[in-house]
């Protein structure tokens, strides 16, 4: 028994309506990793993977636009990927004229003129073009669907769905290339502000251990009646090589600032956390204590995240510096509630207390500064004190999530 009409209505509005709910869902997944991504390439790959997925092709790839006005195929998922990715197309095919122009195209494979077509995709049968939303009135690229010949074809309603999406992932590319450039401006921000720690203190202190030293050697060396006095003198050299000392760990800590290695692109904000603490072990002298409560890479953002473990990073330095500590206790707790919160509590035993925190720049020690300004770009709090509870001194710095 046939269907009726009606039904037969029914079951296409059914399935349009399941197609759009499916790009729907792409496209979320798409916007929230942008949130959460440092890296382009990742949210790339999420695109091609997701409209695979919604559009139910065999193959997806991403067509972009590169300097000299190339083009190449950077992601490709599904079928053939490997042989689509990396290729090369010519300016004139018509993938590249939908970036340029804006406008979707559906085409059979088989149907296609021979310059129309990109060697790339001629081993499919039934395509897609849709181009990705331009960026300063540049294109980006465009989004290619493909389907095994003999499968099924698409249709223009393939085509706006695919171009909607091709638009937002557009987007979202091209904010989250920005937040990498905001990324690379504050490393380039973070290493002025180390060059300037280093003439303003290291230097400083180092051009005058050598006065001390001239000094010193003019005493031992003047002719007199009296002999020179060797246990003042001994003290002195002491003093000096002190200071030599602490001018040598400020030096290291500003090395491994400013190593990129490639580790340091972390996936896990633990990890990169547990990685300060390892390197700041070198001019601690021993491996801070380091513990974790709550579902940290869980809740905390990338940008959050950096922000964490640049104040573990800031806090064990000025540690280092100052403190004369043998023991370090790092705590990073998220509180999960109402309020919901990321806190850095550092303390340590040391018997020279880092300078108390003043909301003062001008007489404000460096670091102390840059952990306040961190946390309250975050709109959180930050104090730097005595310990209240024990001997040393205790840092907290807590920031809303």
């Amino acid at each position: 028994m046939s269907e009726s009409p009606e039904i037969a209505a029914l079951r296409a509005d059914l399935a349009a309506a399941r197609r759009r709910e499916s790009w729907l869902s792409a496209a979320t997944d798409v916007i929230t990793l942008m949130l959460l991504a440092e890296d382009p390439h990742e949210v790339l790959v999420l695109v091609a993977e997701r409209a695979r997925e919604a559009s139910g092709a065999d193959h997806c790839s991403l067509l972009l636009h590169h300097e000299g006005g190339t083009w190449r195929v950077d992601v490709a998922t599904g079928l053939a990927a490997d042989e689509v990715r990396g290729a090369w197309v010519e300016p004139h095919r018509r993938s590249v004229e939908v970036a340029l122009t804006g406008r979707a195209f559906v085409m059979e494979a088989g149907d296609a003129e021979p310059e129309e077509l990109a060697p790339p995709y001629r081993r499919f049968g039934a395509l897609v073009y849709a181009a990705l939303a331009q960026r300063d009135d540049r294109p980006i690229g465009t989004l290619v669907l493909a389907n095994a010949p003999g499968r099924r074809t698409f249709d223009d309603e393939d085509a706006r769905l695919a171009t909607a999406f091709a638009h937002q992932a557009g987007l979202a590319l091209a904010l989250t290339e920005a937040r990498a450039a905001e990324d690379r401006l504050a490393v380039y921000a973070d290493r002025e502000r180390i060059a300037r720690d280093l003439h303003d203190l290291t230097i400083q202190r180092i051009f005058a251990a050598g006065l001390s030293l001239q000094t010193l050697r003019r005493r031992l060396t003047l002719p007199g009646p009296e002999p020179p006095d060797l246990p003042a003198a001994a003290d002195r050299l002491d003093a000096v090589m002190d200071e030599l000392d602490a001018a040598i760990a400020e030096i290291r800590t500003t090395i491994f600032d400013l190593q990129l290695s490639a580790d340091q692109e972390a996936t896990s904000t633990r990890a990169r956390v547990l990685r300060e603490a390892s390197r700041a072990a070198r001019v601690l002298g021993f491996e801070p204590s380091v513990r974790f409560t709550g579902p940290l890479d869980s809740l905390v953002t990338a940008g959050t995240g950096a922000h964490l473990v640049a104040a573990v990073r800031e806090t064990l330095a000025n540690t280092a510096k100052h403190a004369g500590a043998t023991r370090v206790e790092v705590v990073v707790t998220v509180e999960t509630g109402p309020a919901t919160t990321l806190t850095l509590d550092v303390h340590d035993d040391g018997g020279a207390p880092m300078p108390a925190w003043e909301p003062n720049p001008r007489t404000a020690a460096q670091g102390l500064a840059n952990l306040a300004a961190r946390a309250d770009e975050l709109g959180g709090s930050f104090h730097a004190g005595p310990a209240e509870e024990a001997e040393g001194t205790r840092v907290v710095w807590r920031v809303p999530l």
